[in-house]
């Protein structure tokens, strides 16, 4: 009889071999991990490599000495001996002040402030930590206590030992949140997810000091993972729909519009609960798109009528309602946003048309709606395609965005470029990055193709450092029009040598949303400014090519930069031009609100 091998056992076995594969050899762009905990953590392991293999990553994961959280905090480097890109660290209570949770126990008042004084040391760790380490944090929140006298189903545990998890677990939420940089993994979510009872293992426990079941290991492991994957990984920026017994129940075509199922009633309530996730990814800039076998005309109708639709005509940002094969539908969709078609998501309740999607757009993630309704909710909610730690301002405007973007496409379309370029009314604000800013820089940094001199890639805390050197400046650009706001899309990272003067640019791009319309030029012009305040007299900036940043090839000799190799360009700052005479300045050198 064949044994049904488990999720658990076949993580392990992908960490294994990929283990066995690394040995002795050295590994192209490595993502070094360090995990120190207040228990003993080998167990995790697996569970946090494996998915990141399986993402096509490359981590290579350190245990740090069992129960050294301050140690480690204090002198990282003693304790580390890899170049960490990522440290994670993992506590419980009752590892670091088990004297004071059995002593609230037993009724002692002062109890709880001795627990929370320990806690404000384990953040002043981390600040510490935060100030030496270049790399990414992540903190557990720590779950509910397992092995104390008092159980979760006790009478007096809402004013007993619950009342006191959730104050120390706030008190720690509430000033770590405040570290710039430090990102936070809620075991105590986890565990209630998991259930308390199936995530304790007192055997492991009390053998080991491992007191985490195989099971709520897999599940940790695999949010840790999410967690650092979304530090190299951008996250994919647009869903494309089915609409017939996906976005509502039944077909519009055949059922009419007093047919199809949406509303308060089961199954349509589950419809509608769907219509809500999606609308919650919209606003934190995910795109939606529509691919339905259909007729346009009825499709709209159920938009713009039916009383149960959530979802409106202006939440969809592009759409291909005909009767083609949604995989020729899928290019023109990501045409018209201006994205690849690796950024996008389709979702459809027809198993034909996933696996043909599959086959002919590999790089489309591809998702089958369950077949039944009521299952719809949890099993999206838990996709983790859309992963980002934080979420911009850009990205919350990105939908409206698109909007303004389909005028101005239009007024273009009847207009030369010179005549286009000087209707828009341009408006740039070239301003030094405050700390608010460095998310969406960050952002831009790691998925800007097109026109992007460098193509360096950095995380948030990379970029954090660069913010606080003397030789570095930060520069982002926001650009405006008639039509509205485009948000912070260019990002410049000049270095200046005091010794010498030259500004050497070592990052410099712009969203593809604002090119041939003169912001490159004005980017440059507005960099000139601030080369003569540092006294620079010559502008070196280095192109380095690459498949997709085609479009900057030219940006350099165009502008009149001379190179003697083609990889590093220089020209005196005298001779850089000026900014285009239809594009006017707000708040240069400064911060626009």
């Amino acid at each position: 009889m064949n044994s049904v091998t488990s999720p658990a056992s076949s993580l392990k076995e992908v960490w294994r071999k990929y283990a066995e594969q690394l040995a002795g050899k050295e590994v192209q762009s490595p993502l070094n991990i360090g995990i120190e905990a207040s228990f003993t953590a080998n167990s995790l392991i697996p569970f946090v490599g494996a998915p990141l293999v399986e993402a096509g990553l490359a981590p290579s994961i350190e245990l740090g000495p069992y129960n050294q959280l301050f140690q480690v905090c204090l002198d990282y480097k003693s304790y580390f001996h890899s170049d960490l890109n990522v440290l994670i660290l993992l506590f419980r209570l009752e590892d670091f002040a088990l004297d004071d949770l059995l002593a609230f126990l037993q009724g002692d008042d002062t109890a709880f402030e001795s627990a929370s004084s320990k806690i404000d040391l384990l953040v002043s760790a981390l600040q510490k930590l935060r100030a030496s380490f270049k790399g990414s944090i992540i903190v557990n929140l720590p779950p509910f206590p397992s092995i104390l006298p008092s159980h979760t189903l006790s009478l007096e545990n809402s004013y007993g030992l619950g009342k006191l998890h959730r104050g120390l677990t706030s008190r720690f939420f509430e000033q770590v949140k405040n570290i710039p940089g430090i990102r936070i993994c809620d075991f105590d979510a986890i565990q209630r997810e998991h259930g308390l009872s199936r995530s304790f293992d007192s055997r492991q426990w009390y053998l080991y000091r491992q007191p985490f079941t195989d099971s709520f290991l897999l599940t940790a492991g695999a949010v840790l993972a999410r967690m650092v994957k979304a530090f190299r990984i951008a996250p994919k920026k647009c869903i494309v729909l089915d609409c017939d017994n996906t976005l509502w129940g039944g077909i519009i075509g055949e059922d009419g519009l007093g047919g199809i199922q949406l509303g308060d009633e089961f199954p349509g309530t589950a419809y509608r609960d769907f219509q809500r996730l999606l609308l919650y990814w919209r606003q934190q800039g995910i795109l939606l798109a529509l691919a339905s076998k259909n007729n346009e005309a009825d499709v709209w109708e159920v938009f713009d009528k039916h009383s149960g639709m959530l979802l409106k005509r202006e939440h969809i940002s592009a759409w291909q309602i005909n009767w083609e094969p949604k995989s020729e539908n899928i290019p023109k969709i990501a045409k018209v946003l201006n994205i690849g078609t690796d950024s996008l998501v389709f979702i459809d309740d027809n198993p034909a048309e996933i696996d043909y999607m599959r086959q002919a757009r590999p790089e489309v993630v591809s998702i089958l709606l369950p077949e039944e309704p009521a299952d719809i909710m949890a099993t999206l909610r838990t996709i983790s395609v859309f992963d980002r730690h934080e979420i911009t301002q850009e990205d919350r405007q990105r939908s409206d965005m698109m909007k303004a973007e389909e005028q101005r496409v239009a007024l273009g379309n009847n207009l030369s470029k010179e005549e286009f370029q000087k209707s828009l009314g341009l408006c740039i604000d070239f301003f030094p990055a405050r700390e608010e800013d460095l998310d969406r820089i960050t952002q831009l940094i790691n998925k800007t193709n097109q026109f992007n001199l460098s193509t360096i890639r950095r995380s948030l805390d990379e970029v954090r450092e660069l913010a606080k050197s003397s030789r570095h400046r930060i520069f982002g650009l926001r650009v405006s029009d008639k039509f509205g706001d485009y948000g912070l899309t260019g990002v410049v990272i000049a270095e200046f040598f005091p010794e010498g003067s030259e500004l050497v640019i070592d990052t410099f791009l712009l969203s593809c949303r604002v090119l041939g319309r003169g912001v490159e030029t004005a980017l440059l012009s507005v960099l000139a400014v601030e080369a003569q305040k540092e006294g620079a007299t010559e502008v070196v900036a280095n192109f380095i090519p690459t498949a997709k940043n085609t479009p900057a090839a030219a940006f350099l000799p165009d502008h009149h930069f001379l190179s003697e190799d083609k990889k590093l360009w220089r020209l005196a700052v005298s001779q850089i031009p000026a900014v285009l005479p239809w594009i006017s300045l707000a708040h240069l050198g400064g911060h626009k609100a």
